[in-house]
Formats: structure tokens, sequence, C-alpha cells
């Protein structure tokens, strides 16, 4: 079984060529979660910091403080008041820089480790001109001086914004707030002021309160109490604040993502020629997978990357004693351009790389095989799906198959069929929430069909195509797994179950080991249910395998019926969970568990995000707009 005719892609990983780095002994959890620690006890302590500043800027008023500054200040530049304000109104920005410094810390953001550096020693001066506050000062000091001997623990980079892309945003920011501010003020001062209102008053009252300058300016005189023009005049001041953390925080966004190794597929090939055993191992060599090698290039990780998140194809490719040092350096890549990262439909028998990492798996459904050398259509287990084989062969129905590598629709060769099978998965896709399917999931691509094993339903009375399905291969497996099932909506009753029995057919005769029915998503198959199939016996009866339980589920792995079941009926909507993996079942199948795989549960919710948008290229909005 052979990998044929896939178009060059693109792909990414450690730099390639001439002498390489060597990795640093192995680091568990342990040295990890250190790291993590001092980040995060770091980033709350400045957390905190621009919290007091900014408590202390808004309501810090010591008169006798106040007036030892006057006294030791020179004044005849400023106004005696404008020292204090001037000092108030930087401490008030410088608070609210650490507040969204805070946030690039606890991610270890290098910026962000500079930024509160810079941030700390501007701080011990400002909080002493305030008003003496020597107690801040002090903390800043000693905060500044906890970053200097942490540095290590910051190493994460961050996306390069053009100064183009940075006047663009602030121009937009400063303008919205200018308005708010001044308009506001002009408004407040024509509905609860005396006289005409004046611009001009509007803007230096803006001034004043966005950054301390001159003095109050608008005609209020008792209005200025009043309820409504209090919480305007206070408001201007939250919205700077926010303001400065929003441009803050996008000064932390991850690192843009580069792909490199463009020239890298056919090593990947080799690699899984030998060690691809997963499912979904052949969208390794999808046009938008990237690629993360090795040191000594024997073991590479497949991924696709979305949202800011890494998902990876499967398992890592490559032999055993390869991938311990090969998942330390991937983490570590992630981590420097703070990235998530999940190994998507992972095996069990591979869990034991990832504990050693403390990473956690999540049960996400079942892979249903059908080993060739055990299926049979006897008996009562697939007592359905024979009666529907035999009454579709009787009319007439027959099979007709395409191997990688064949091509199927030369030019001038039964170019209908070709026809046939773009409008049979048309209208599979209007019927179906969502469309076409994005990462691990195929796309009906007729240039790439040969690539494929085709197999096709043909009713030679009818003389049409009455449904089609394509496999991708499983090479370390001698196997292959269902991508594409799309038929007719009139086509006769059984047609799919017909396919699938006439390609493990097809399949023994070639000497293929197994055929997987591909996921079946937010699936368990437990004790109870392994006992009988749809029809009622027992689950062993033709495979000889016993199926999967949640007792037999590995150590560190995440199962949640109730969640699962939550899901499956809040989901219906949009995709039939439930309806797929009873179809599945007819076949009476061995179940393999399959599991997501990921660093930190905080990371979760990223993850979840990046795969829903992975796997639906028409936008999440799709699968509203079908399913209303």
């Amino acid at each position: 079984m052979t990998l044929q005719g896939v178009p060059e892609t693109r792909g990414s990983s450690a730099p390639k060529g001439g002498a390489r780095e060597p990795l640093p002994p192995l680091r568990t959890a342990s040295g990890v979660h250190e790291r993590a620690w001092i980040r995060h006890a770091l980033a709350m302590a400045v957390a905190a910091m621009g919290l007091i500043d900014l408590l202390s800027a808004l309501f810090s008023r010591d008169p006798e403080r106040t007036a030892a500054v006057r006294r030791l200040l020179p004044t005849d530049i400023l106004a005696p008041g404008d020292i204090e304000n001037t000092a108030r109104t930087f401490t008030l920005l410088g608070g609210a820089l650490l507040l969204g410094t805070a946030v690039g810390l606890w991610r270890g953001k290098r910026r962000a480790f500079v930024a509160a550096l810079l941030l700390c020693a501007v701080s011990v001066p400002v909080n002493v001109l305030k008003a003496f506050d020597f107690e801040e000062a002090t903390v800043s000091a000693a905060l500044m001086f906890m970053l200097g001997i942490s540095a290590d623990s910051f190493r994460v980079k961050s996306g390069v914004m053009s100064f183009g892309q940075w006047w663009r945003r602030s121009l937009v920011i400063g303008m919205g707030l200018a308005i708010y501010s001044v308009g506001g003020c002009w408004l407040i001062e024509a509905r609860y002021g005396f006289g005409v209102a004046s611009w001009s008053r509007a803007v230096n009252e803006a001034l004043f309160q966005l950054f301390g300058i001159g003095d109050p300016a608008l005609h209020l005189a008792a209005a200025r109490m009043h309820g409504v023009v209090r919480w305007f005049l206070s408001s201007i001041q939250l919205m700077s604040v926010t303001t400065l953390i929003g441009i803050v925080l996008a000064w932390f966004q991850p690192a843009a993502h580069r792909s490199r190794h463009q020239a890298e597929i056919e090593r990947v090939r080799e690699l899984l020629l030998r060690y691809g055993d997963s499912t979904v191992a052949s969208f390794a060599l999808a046009d938008d997978v990237d690629y993360f090698f090795s040191p000594n290039g024997r073991a590479v990780i497949a991924y696709r990357f979305e949202s800011d998140t890494l998902l990876v194809v499967g398992d890592p490719l490559g032999p055993p004693e390869e991938i311990p040092p090969l998942l330390q350096a991937f983490a570590a890549y992630c981590r420097e351009h703070d990235w998530e990262f999940a190994f998507y439909q992972a095996r069990p028998e591979h869990l034991a790389w990832y504990r050693r990492f403390g990473w956690r798996a999540v049960h996400i459904g079942e892979d249903p095989v059908l080993w060739t050398d055990r299926f049979t259509l006897e008996g009562a287990a697939l007592g359905t799906v024979r009666r529907a084989v035999r009454k579709l062969e009787r009319q007439g129905l027959e099979v007709r198959s395409w191997p990688p590598g064949e091509r199927p629709f030369e030019p001038g060769a039964e170019p209908e069929v070709l026809e046939e099978l773009r409008a049979i998965s048309a209208e599979w896709v209007r019927g179906h929430p969502g469309g076409e399917r994005g990462f691990c999931m195929g796309r009906f691509d007729p240039a790439r069909l040969g690539e494929h094993w085709l197999v096709v339903a043909w009713n030679r009375e009818l003389r049409r195509v009455e449904a089609f399905c394509t496999w991708l291969p499983i090479p370390a497996r001698r196997g292959w797994a269902i991508d594409l099932m799309r038929r007719r909506h009139d086509a006769p009753t059984g047609t799919m179950e017909f396919l699938v029995v006439k390609s493990v057919e097809q399949a023994r005769e070639r000497g293929d080991a197994m055929l997987s029915l591909s996921l079946s998503a937010l699936a368990k198959v437990d004790e109870r249910e392994g006992e009988t199939d749809v029809d009622g016996p027992p689950q062993e009866a033709s495979q000889g395998v016993a199926v999967a339980t949640a007792a037999s589920l590995p150590p560190g792995a995440i199962t949640d019926d109730r969640a699962r079941e939550f899901l499956m009926e809040r989901l219906a909507r949009f995709y039939d969970f439930k309806g797929l993996f009873r179809w599945k079942k007819k076949f009476n199948p061995v179940f393999e568990d399959r599991f997501l795989v990921y660093p930190d549960p905080l990371s979760l919710p990223r993850i979840a995000r990046a795969l829903l948008r992975a796997q639906s290229p028409g936008g999440l909005l799709s699968y509203l707009r079908r399913a209303a």
C-alpha cells in the first residue's frame, strides 16, 4: 500500500540545516511548573502593585505630605497643585500599564518583563513626588529586584506589530476616546451648566480629567455634584485606563506563525509509511498542515495552526525513542511563542508519552474498526446489514472500485460518473449544517480522488451512481480509514451499508488487515453497550475481540458521561452524533478509544475554539444558517 500523488505542502519546525544545538536534558513537568509558579507569582504581585497605584492616584489625599512636597520642590515653573496632579496622573497611567503588563507576565512574555522593569523603575520617583509615598516606592523597588533575578522565566515571544498597524490602531482608539470625552463634556455643560456650552471649555475639562492638566473648566457650579455629572466625569478616567490596558494587551499578542520546511513532504511521507498508525495519519500530507521535526529528522509532528493553537494530527510519527525529546522541543517551541497545542485523536497506546510531561488526556470518542479476517455477514449480529446487502445485490447494484494511483476519470473515460459524484456531493453539502468539513475531515475534490481509494455503488438498471465513499490509508496497520460517505437522497435503503461491506471484502482479497469507520465523536462504549448490538447479540460474536470499557481506559484519562450526554443532546441540531454512532455499530466493530491530549486545563477553551474553527471552514455561523 502506497501514498501516491499528494502535492507538496507547507511546513514548520525548528531550524533545519547546518549544526543543530543539542537539546537540554529532558525536563519533566516539575521543572515547567516551577517556572510557571514563578511567573504567576510575579504577575500577581505586579497586578497588585498596579491596582494599588490606581487606587492611590484616585483616592490618596495626605495634606501633610503634599505640603512637604510643595515646600521642597521649586514652584516657579509649575503651579503648586500641578506637581501633585502631574505625579498623580503618571501614577494612574503607571497603574494601568502595570495591570496590562501583568497579563503578559502571567503568560511568560519577554516584552512584559522588560515593560514591568521599566514601569517599576519609573514608579519609584513618581510615587515619591506624588505625596512622599515611600511605602509604594519601596514595594516598586523590591518588585523590580524580584523581576531582575527571575529573567529566565520570561522568554515567550510576542507578535510583531508594524509601525503602521500601531499608528492606525492608536489613532482610531484616540479619536474614539476624544469624541467620548470632549463631546460628553460639551453635552454635560449644555444640559446641567449655566450659559452657553463651549467647545473650548469642553476640551480643557477633558484634558484635566484625562491627564490632570489645568483646572476644571466647565461652568457647572453646584451641578458638578449632580449624580449624572459626577458619574460621567469619573468615567473619563475609567475609559482612559481601560483603553490603555487594551493597547498594552494588544502588544502582548502571540507571535505570528510562519511556515518553514516547504520541501519536506517526502520526508513526512517516508515517516508516515513506517509509523502512520492513526486513523487520521494521512491528513499529515494535507495542504494546510505544517511540520515540526526532531533535531535529527527521524521523527515529526504534523499540525494545523489555527487561532494561536497548534492542532496536532494524531500522534507524532517516528521511532519510540525519538518521541520524548521531540515532544519536549515541541512544547518549548509553543511556550516560546505563546501558542497552545493539542494532540487530536491520540491513540491510547501512546498516552504514556504524554503523561511523562504531566499532560492530560480527555476521551473524545470511539474509533470503530473492522478486522478483515474476522468480519462476516453470518450470524444474527449483522442480520440487518446482511439482508440489506443481499437485497441490493438482487436488484442489480454493483460496486466499482479505484485504488490509489488509478485515475478514475481520465479524459474521455466515463466523464458522466464524475459529474454524478459532483452532484451527489453538492446535494449532501446542501443538506448538512456547516457544509464541507475541515481539519482531519475530507472535502470533495475531484482533482485528488486519484489519491484515495474510491468505491462507487453503481445501479446497472438506471445506469447511475447511487452513492460513493473514499478511504484513506493507514500504512503502519495495513488498513484504511473511511473519509467521505455520500449518497443520493433517493438512493435505495442500505446503499452505504452495501459500500462498506463490499469494501471490507475487497480489502480482504488484497491482504489488507483492517478498515476504520473513523471517529464517532463524543461516543463511549461501556460494558452495558458492549454486551449487545443493535440486533441484540454479544459484541464479540463476529470480531472475537472485547470492546473498550470505561474500566479499561488508560490512567489519567478523563471521562464525563454527563458532559458527553449534554453535548450530544445540545449539538444534535448541528450534527447527528448519536445517529452516526448507531449506524456504525451495525457492523459489529471493535471500538478503540480516542483522546485529546492537552497540557493545561486552562488551555481547553482556546483549544476548543481552534478545533471548531479548523473543522468549520465556512465559519460557525454556517451551522446556524443551515440549521435554522
